[in-house]
């Protein structure tokens, strides 16, 4: 291999970090350039992994010293951009699906093989320890004449539920086709070759936001050669099922590829007595030997930073690996142009015996709007879970709203095509937030980070939110509310009482850094408010529930599935819940109530239910039974320092001390009372607990499991 082979990554997305760290693991290999149309992301790409080209079209990248580049744009744009590139001179390695449409596929390879570059695709579990292990098994004959192959990609996918609504895999029913399809399709033709569809069915259909039909569940039935083949979709929510089943005449395989666990079931013995624990010990011995084995080897990685950390990421740089290995000269079968061309034929003949219609090579249209008014409220953080029952809200009572949103599109399907004014852009942007505020009188500050180092949340929360307080100081906003947290509290202690009075913890330095990005933020805000006349209102809603969260939340327990929680402590201290829709209603009415410029008001629901009676109430809602155990501050700050004590011996960059105080707050055991805010916003929140467990628990469920 080339020791300066010079690598570009195209689009700088959600895969972007597995393909950069696979990348930037592999010896001769450096990284040159990144390309994205957002040039704010893909410069934030190229600051994570030190790359020193940015980019920002196509045209840049094929004109670049670049020797090879990897397309990671959505599957729509796959083959255009890689033909772009191969007549540039450059080989290519593409995600999977390599195209939507066979046809094309089939033209890219043969142009490629004329350039004389190589070109690849990605599909990653082929190369998993797990299924190389199978692999070798059954082509080595160890399962004798394999007959039948059943795979399944059961495995929920949160975009049904959460958004963003305007991404490629729900444009059009057969999108989820191509996009997880590809998966269990690459198994079969590499394990028995080219498949005939005999058969295909797709169900449990949903109507998303934007008015396009999903269907969550698709089986598909055919063979290939002697062997039949049985492919299974479910994108619901569910138990994860990501495994594939080999049999053969001598023996039969399973792999769960998702976390790269198997075993062989090998006839042992021909007496049936002993049978069953034969296979079973078997089994349990090869089952144990990779729990060791993985056990210790993903935490190193995970220390080091490696790419094998977990069995995902691991799949994706073996793949790459590969890829590279043969020094571009000599492509494994795998990654061959032909084979994954096979793949989306397969695709294309499951989609056609489903009657899902052809994939999109679009992205869901966005609704059309008209303003009803001119904008006067500004909403920051307008789809989120509280922010998109805060717009409507606002709209519903005639004022003019304006939204500023990175997505506007996805916002717009988020909004459900309400009257509201789109702004696209970050409030970290001063010129963004200048043009945000002109023509505003009130702005809601519900916007919130997520990081793993503390100048994450600087450098996305606290930062943003002074620039966004400034345009609005200039601006000459009325009310500027922003929505802090009840975690920002000391609410360890079950002999305190928390209400508007309640100041910060004292101790927030030793909190986690949610709860201290939060109370800087604050903090910045009332200084502000002090020191330059910003009209402040603060309000900290308490664990809000409601139709649009998970009803498995996290503010109840750590949920490790939806039948397994462990309680923040011994589960009896009541919780202070508040509905989503009581929240709203008390955001509006802080926009207009008089006297409250420099308040904080605290936003929680009479005590009503513990996290032992919320756990017995959705599992008397849900029919199952939920296994649900306290688990002590102790443990909890013990099991987080093991972590941290090996992450800080490392070096680790996301390393950090935990602090058993944080851990006790997490339990809330402190009694939280908001009457104070009930009198002064004239606030009615839910009372009573048979409604708070049917809209807060019952109606959850039903629209989650829809």
């Amino acid at each position: 291999m080339n020791a300066q082979l010079k690598v570009g990554l195209l689009g700088a997305g959600y895969i972007f970090n597995a393909h950069a760290s696979a990348l930037a693991a592999i010896p001769g290999v450096c990284l040159h350039a990144v390309c994205d149309l957002s040039r704010d992301r893909a410069a934030g790409a190229a600051a994570r992994f030190g790359i020193p080209h940015v980019l920002t079209a196509l045209e840049e990248m094929a004109a670049s010293e670049c020797d090879v580049v990897h397309v990671l744009l959505p599957p729509a744009l796959h083959i255009d951009a890689a033909l772009m590139m191969v007549e540039s001179g450059k080989s290519v390695f593409i995600e999977k699906p390599m195209g939507l449409d066979s046809s094309a596929c089939a033209a890219l390879c043969a142009r490629a093989a004329q350039k004389g570059v190589a070109l690849g695709v990605n599909h990653n579990f082929l190369f998993s320890h797990g299924y190389e292990s199978l692999r070798t098994s059954a082509k080595g004959g160890e399962l004798g004449r394999i007959d039948h192959i059943g795979v399944n990609w059961h495995y929920e996918l949160p975009l049904v539920k959460f958004g963003p609504f305007d991404s490629w895999v729900l444009a059009a029913p057969a999108n989820v086709v191509f996009e997880f399809g590809t998966h269990l399709g690459a198994f079969i033709l590499d394990l028995v070759g080219r498949a005939q569809i005999a058969s295909a069915v797709a169900g449990n259909s949903l109507v998303l936001p934007a008015g396009q039909t999903l269907y969550r569940q698709l089986t598909a039935v055919g063979h290939a050669g002697a062997a039949t083949a049985l492919l299974s979709i479910a994108i619901s929510a569910g138990h994860a099922d990501r495994y594939l089943r080999v049999r053969g005449s001598a023996g039969s395989a399973q792999l769960d590829f998702g976390r790269d666990i198997g075993w062989r079931d090998l006839t042992v013995t021909d007496k049936p007595i002993l049978d069953s624990f034969s296979v079973a010990a078997a089994a349990g011995r090869a089952l144990c030997r990779q729990a060791r084995r993985d056990r210790t080897r993903r935490l190193i990685a995970a220390l080091r930073r490696r790419p094998d950390a977990n069995p995902f990421e691991e799949s994706i740089f073996r793949s790459v690996a590969a890829f590279y290995a043969g020094g571009l000269q000599q492509v494994d079968p795998r990654h061959d142009g032909r084979f994954a061309t096979d793949v989306v034929r397969l695709c294309e003949a499951i989609a056609a015996a489903a009657s899902l219609g052809p994939p999109s090579r679009t992205l869901v249209a966005p609704a059309l709007r008209s303003l009803h008014a001119q904008p006067s409220v500004l909403v920051v953080g307008g789809t989120g879970f509280i922010g998109r029952r805060l717009v409507r809200m606002l709209v519903d009572h005639g004022h003019g709203v304006r939204v500023l949103t990175r997505n506007p599109e996805s916002a717009a399907i988020e909004l459900d095509g309400l009257p509201v004014d789109l702004v696209a852009g970050s409030h970290g942007d001063p010129a963004t937030a200048k043009r945000a505020i002109q023509g505003i009188t009130s702005v809601f500050h519900l916007a919130k980070c997520e990081g793993r180092r503390w100048q994450d949340y600087l450098h996305g929360d606290v930062g943003p939110t002074r620039v966004l307080a400034e345009a609005a100081v200039g601006g000459g906003v009325k009310r500027f509310i922003y929505t802090g947290t009840i975690a920002s509290y000391a609410s360890g202690n079950a002999r305190d009482l928390i209400d508007n009075h309640t100041p910060i913890d004292p101790a927030i330095a030793r909190r986690d850094l949610y709860a201290r990005s939060k109370a800087a933020c604050e903090a910045l805000l009332q200084q502000m408010h002090n020191e330059q006349g910003l009209p402040l209102v603060i309000l900290r809603p308490g664990v809000v529930i409601g139709v649009g969260s998970p009803p498995w939340h996290p503010g109840v327990g750590r949920f490790a599935n939806q039948t397994q929680v462990d309680y923040w402590g011994d589960g009896a201290t009541a919780l202070p819940l508040v509905l989503v829709d009581d929240v709203a209603d008390a955001l509006l009415r802080a926009m207009t109530v008089p006297g409250i410029v420099g308040e904080t008001l605290l936003l929680t629901s009479p005590p009503l239910m513990t996290a032992r009676d919320y756990i017995d109430a959705l599992a008397a809602y849900t029919r199952t039974r939920i296994d649900a155990r306290p688990r002590s501050a102790w443990r909890n700050w013990v099991a987080d320092m093991v972590k941290e004590l090996a992450k800080n011996a490392t070096r680790h960059p996301n390393r950090r001390w935990p602090s058993l105080h944080d851990w006790r707050c997490r339990s809330l055991r402190a009694r939280y009372d908001s009457r104070l805010t009930q009198q002064v916003l004239s606030w009615r929140p839910v009372a009573d607990r048979e409604t708070m467990v049917a809209r807060g628990i019952a109606d959850v469920v039903d629209w989650y499991l829809r």
